[in-house]
Order: C-alpha cells, then structure tokens, then sequence
C-alpha cells in the first residue's frame, strides 16, 4: 500500500521528534487542535485506550482512538467511535501527504502517526486517546500538546535494546509523555518506577494504583469480571467487562480514575451510566480472547493471547490458572520475535502442554521455528513438537482438539485472527 508497502514498521527507526514535527507543522499542527488522553506503559495500554474511548462514546463525545500495532488490517490504529477509518479514505491520506513525508524523512511509524492527527482534527472530533508506539519521551505520539491526562499503566522490562535495562530507566522514558498540569495516573508498578515517574511532576496532580484507587470484590469467569471501584471521591458498584482476566479489573480501574479527573475538565456527560455501558462495550481483540471456530467438520475453541514479554507472560499465566485452563495440558501454537526473552516464554508456557505446534510467521523480525524447536525440546518430547509452514497448517494439525492456546506474538495473534475471518 504505497508507503508502507516499501516500508516495515521496525525498520529505519530513530527515535526524535524533529521530523513528525517538522512535517507536521507543514499542516498548522493539526495534533495541537485536538484535546487528548495520552497512554503509555509496557503492558495494558491498548486495553485502557479501548476502555476509555468506548465510554467516551457511550458518553456522547465524538471519539478518535489511535493505537498499534493492528492485527489484521492497518485501518484499525485509526478509529472514531468505534469505526476505522476506511480503507479509500486511509489511501486517499497516504497518497495526498506521501510527498512530504518522504521529504521528511518519516519512518512507517511517524507517517501512520502524523496521518491520525490530520485526520482527527479534519473530523472535528471532541478528543483522541492515543496510544504510544514505544516508550514515551521519544515517541512519534510525544508531539501532541494538549494533553488533560497522562495514563502510564505499568512499568516492566521490554524493548531493553531502546528503553535500557533497568526499570528506572524504562520509566524515565514512560514518564516523557507527562506535559505540564495534565492530571498523571499510574497503574499497578514497582515502588522505583512510581518513584522515576513523581520525579516528572510539576503543577500535576498524580493517582497511583492501588493507594489512591483501587477494585473490589473482583469475580473472574469465562464470560468476563465483575467488580467495584473506590476513590476518594467516588464509589461505583457492580461494573462488568468482557475482557477475561483480573488484570483488565486494574486496567479499568485506571481508565475510571481518569474519568474522575476529565470529569472535572467539563466532559460532564460521563455518567455512571456511560462508564457501565462503556465497560461492558469494551472489546479488544487477542488478549486472552477464546474464539469458537470450525475447521472442515471440526469445532474448537482458540484462545487467542499477544503475550510478548516477561509481564505480559506473567499475566497471561494467571489467567490461564484463574479461569481453570491448567486443570489439563493443552495444544499450544507458538511463535515469537527473535529480539524477545522466547527462552523465558517456553520455560514457562511449556508446563501446560501436550503439543507444541510451530507456524512459520511471515515477519523478518520471527524467531526461527527451528531454533525455538530445540528450544521447547528442552521441556517437552521432540515427538510432540511440530514444525509447519503457515498458520493456517498449524490450525489444520490442531483441528480435533477441545482448546487450542496461540500465543507468543501479537504478529502470530493477528496470523491467526486472519485465517479465522477466512473461510478454513
């Protein structure tokens, strides 16, 4: 698709600022126009971005949502209320500015940046929730001005390579995203990220999980969690969400603790009634998502995780166990990129298993199926461990199984997504 086409998403990356912002200000700065919630942190901001633009709908405002990486279709890191931007006019933007963005020298992630923010302030919206890319401070997202909050869901040790490699230095660069006087909410971290993160702070008012807000009476189930919320100041009972694990309880909890604060910043539609419906709304594809599908004869059901790293592999596993998958091993697909802790992730998904089943990934960034074979091979009988060609072969291999577990790669998430929208 012109740009990107030519163009990979991790490809030709310096961080700084100077380019988006010198293309932008071609365009009288379209992101200064716009009011918006910015969202950083190492796990759990796509699920608070969902959040959070869902109830704003469900609240009346005309929301813009910019998140990534997309799973199946690039349209989807561009949304209002709900819709991707469409596909003619997504070309339409690509073709009109490409010129410039070459002269520029924007990087995928810069161009696909810079394109959300001509195209909320064209549509008028009443604010966006934007999503980082990669940390914060030198994020393509950082050149955004009118920010009212600043949400860092959680600090832990990933792209090491960019961020650096201790937890301090990883929130320093979270933490770039904070501007002056918007109000700061903090997920659950560790005492050394908080503290990182405080030293950021000028005229801000900051909230941390779980000393200033916190869930309550929190029931898991296969059909989503139910829980309460308290603040200083506010008290909301029996909330639902479809997103399955405890986790999404905290992450929901910090989405309801910005809204207190927006609240206060005018959008005096946001009700009790909006957050619940918002809430219940929510959908945010391949984080423990199980899937019903058919493969010829065959139904099974797919549990669809973009586990990716120490955190999220952490997370994944208690899930796993809370909602009682462990009570058998299961089939696992599998794939990975090679600059992730795959060693890590085998160790620990391997326990679980009957059969590993190793899909070639389409990406440069992949992991070789071999390597991760001998890899799995350390835990697990050679016998029981299968390397294919495609996605679509390992869903073949595993088509008379009751439960089917894809995780690894948000990149292998959306392989499988793809296939499953196909007809098998």
């Amino acid at each position: 698709m012109i740009f990107f086409e030519k163009f990979k998403e991790y490809e030709g990356m310096t961080p700084g600022l100077s380019r988006i912002k010198n293309f932008l200000g071609m365009f009288e700065n379209p992101q200064d126009k716009v009011k918006t919630i910015h969202i950083a942190g190492t796990n759990g901001k796509g699920s608070c971005a969902a959040f959070i633009a869902e109830i704003l709908k469900c609240s009346g405002y005309k929301t813009g949502l910019y998140t990534s990486p997309h799973l199946v279709d690039i349209e989807e890191r561009i949304k209002i209320n709900g819709t991707n931007i469409s596909r003619s006019m997504f070309r339409k933007y690509l073709k009109k500015y490409l010129k410039k963005a070459l002269d520029c020298n924007l990087s995928y992630f810069e161009y696909l940046t810079a394109l959300s923010f001509i195209y909320f302030e064209k549509q008028k919206i009443d604010i966006a929730v934007i999503e980082t890319g990669l940390g914060g401070r030198l994020d393509a997202t950082n050149v955004i001005k009118n920010t009212l909050i600043c949400i860092i869901t959680s600090i832990s040790k990933d792209h090491r390579e960019i961020l650096g490699n201790t937890i301090e230095k990883i929130a320093f660069e979270k933490a770039g995203i904070i501007k002056k006087n918007a109000s700061v909410i903090c997920g659950k971290m560790p005492k050394a990220a908080v503290n990182i993160i405080k030293g950021r702070l000028k005229k801000n008012i900051i909230k941390v999980f779980p000393k200033d807000f916190k869930n309550l009476n929190v029931k898991a189930s296969l059909t989503g969690q139910k829980f309460d919320y308290i603040s200083k100041s506010l008290y909301l009972k029996n909330l639902q969400e479809k997103l399955l694990g405890k986790h999404q309880t905290i992450n929901a909890s910090i989405v309801i603790c910005a809204l207190e604060f927006l609240i206060r910043n005018g959008f005096t539609k946001i009700n009790y009634k909006s957050i619940k419906s918002g809430l219940k709304n929510t959908l945010w594809p391949a984080r423990f998502e199980i899937k019903k599908i058919k493969i010829g004869n065959n139904s099974l059901k797919i549990v669809i995780d973009g586990v990716h790293n120490e955190e999220s592999l952490k997370v994944f596993i208690d899930t796993f166990k809370q909602l009682g998958f462990n009570r058998s091993k299961k089939v696992f697909i599998f794939a990975s990129m090679k600059e992730k802790d795959y060693k890590l992730m085998v160790k620990n998904v391997s326990p679980f298993a009957k059969k590993i089943i190793l899909p070639k990934i389409n990406n440069a960034r992949a992991a070789n199926i071999d390597t991760l074979k001998e890899e799995f091979s350390r835990y697990i009988d050679k016998r029981n461990i299968f390397t294919v060609k495609s996605v679509r072969d390992a869903l073949d291999l595993a088509k008379n199984e009751k439960y089917v577990i894809c995780v690894g790669s948000l990149y292998l998430a959306g392989a499988i997504l793809a296939n499953v929208q196909q007809k098998l």
